[in-house]
């Protein structure tokens, strides 16, 4: 799913082809891939990153990040709910984020053009998450089973059952896997 940010022509998987980091904020409804997106993301462009969540990070998590990011030529700071940010976070991270200290990944289920500062939003591509399709949520259900860190294929399930779990998942993988 989410073939365009990261399918074939996808906003980052451009960005990985041409070996460019930029900010963004993905947003949308929860399950559709918003964290794995940032994390995979970060796993394949080989920078150094870290992640940390907005709802139990303290403003001396985001200082750390910031002193860290320090040390490298190019840090990405993955944020997990960042609309749970409160103002003097958010005006802490923008100094780093204006400087080009380090480059965010936020992620969150609000709308970020509501709970997110002006200032960090335009510093930042806004990237939507929709809802994953019926083919797309069996294509994940089919490899959780086969994956070694999943079901490593000790389970068999019927292509019925896996319909009807992406039926019922409403789009969130997260919802079918459970």
């Amino acid at each position: 799913g989410q073939e365009s940010i990261v399918g074939k022509e996808g906003f980052l998987t451009n960005c990985l082809n041409n070996d460019t980091v930029v900010s963004s904020i993905l947003f949308g409804n929860p399950g559709t891939g918003k964290t794995t997106i940032a994390e995979a993301f970060c796993n394949s462009i080989n920078i150094p990153y870290r992640k940390i969540n907005a709802s139990t990070s303290s403003k001396q998590d985001i200082t750390s990040s910031i002193e860290e990011a320090k040390k490298y030529p190019a840090f990405i700071l993955i944020i997990d709910e960042i609309h749970r940010l409160n103002k003097d976070k958010q005006d802490l991270l923008l100094e780093a984020l204006e400087d080009g200290t380090l480059y965010l990944i936020g992620c969150t289920t609000s709308n970020p053009l509501l709970s997110i500062n002006k200032a960090i939003r335009s510093l930042a591509h806004l990237l939507e998450t929709t809802p994953l399709s019926k083919e797309d949520i069996i294509k994940g259900l089919s490899r959780a089973i086969e994956s070694v860190d999943g079901l490593n294929s000790s389970r068999r399930f019927t292509s019925g059952a896996l319909e009807m779990i992406a039926k019922i998942s409403g789009g969130d993988l997260r919802f079918a896997y459970n």
